[in-house]
C-alpha cells in the first residue's frame, strides 16, 4: 500500500443563480474529513497534520455534504502514481451521497505507511455526475503523471502541540489550496484545467471541512498532504 502525503481534489458543479446576489457569499460546506490510525484493535482519530511512521496503518473517513462521485489518485513519496478509487477491487460503484459517512479505503481497510520520509499527495475528484476519469481504473496503475514530482519536504513536528498533546503535527501538511501554477497529473489535467482553487479549511485535532465561499459553477481543486517518517 502507498504511504501519502495527500493531495486532494474536488470537482464539484453545481447551477448557480442567472443572477447572483452581490452579498452571495455565505460557505457552503463541500465535505468534512476525519484522518483515522489503527492502534491494536482500536481506531484513533488523528490531527490531520499528524506525522505517521513507517508501518502505521491509516484511513481516511469523508462525510460528503453533496450528492456525487468520488475518484481517489495517489502520488506517493517514491514519485509512483496510482489509482486508489475506483479500481477492481472496490467496483464501479463509486457513487456518493451526503450525509453519508464513506472510508478510503473502502475494501482493503487501511494503507500501510511506506517509503522515503515526506508528504504523499492524495487526489480526491468529486463530482456531481460520473466523469470519463472513472475509466482510469481500467487502465495499468502506476501511470506516469505529468508535471508533476513527490514532494522532498520533510516532515516537521510543531513543538507547542507536541509539548500541549504529545503529537507530532506538522503545519505543513494536511489540507491546503492548490496553487493556480501547480501542475496536476496526466488524467485530472483532462479534467480540472483551470478549476477554481478558492476554498476554505477549517481544521480541528479531529479532522477537517472543506468549504466554497458560495453556491458551485465549476469544478474545485484542493490538496491534502499526509506527512510521515
Amino acid at each position: 500500500m502507498p504511504k501519502f502525503l495527500l493531495c486532494l481534489v474536488l470537482l464539484c458543479a453545481t447551477a448557480s443563480p442567472a443572477h447572483p446576489a452581490a452579498n452571495d457569499t455565505a460557505p457552503v460546506s463541500l465535505v468534512s474529513i476525519v484522518l483515522e490510525k489503527q492502534s491494536g484493535d482500536t481506531v484513533q482519530t488523528v490531527d490531520p497534520g499528524h506525522v505517521f511512521d513507517s508501518g502505521d496503518s491509516v484511513r481516511f473517513r469523508l462525510k460528503p455534504s453533496v450528492d456525487g462521485f468520488l475518484y481517489v489518485l495517489d502520488l506517493n513519496t517514491s514519485g509512483s502514481y496510482d489509482v486508489l478509487f475506483p479500481r477492481a477491487e472496490t467496483g464501479n460503484d463509486n457513487g456518493i451521497e451526503h450525509g453519508r459517512d464513506y472510508v478510503v479505503p473502502a475494501t482493503a481497510g487501511w494503507f500501510r505507511i511506506s517509503g522515503p520520509a515526506g508528504h504523499e499527495t492524495l487526489y480526491f475528484v468529486l463530482s456531481p455526475i460520473a466523469l470519463t476519469l472513472g475509466q482510469i481504473q481500467k487502465k495499468a496503475t502506476n501511470l506516469p503523471p505529468q508535471g508533476t514530482a513527490p514532494s522532498s519536504m520533510r516532515p516537521r513536528c510543531n513543538d507547542g502541540v507536541f509539548k500541549a498533546r504529545g503529537e507530532c503535527v506538522d503545519a505543513d501538511a494536511g489540507p491546503k489550496t492548490v496553487a493556480p501554477a501547480d501542475p496536476l497529473p496526466r488524467e485530472l489535467n483532462l479534467e480540472a484545467n483551470g478549476a477554481s482553487r478558492d476554498l476554505k479549511f477549517t481544521n480541528t485535532s479531529s479532522g477537517s471541512t472543506v468549504t466554497s465561499n458560495g453556491p458551485l459553477a465549476a469544478p474545485v481543486i484542493y490538496e491534502f498532504l499526509l506527512a510521515h517518517n
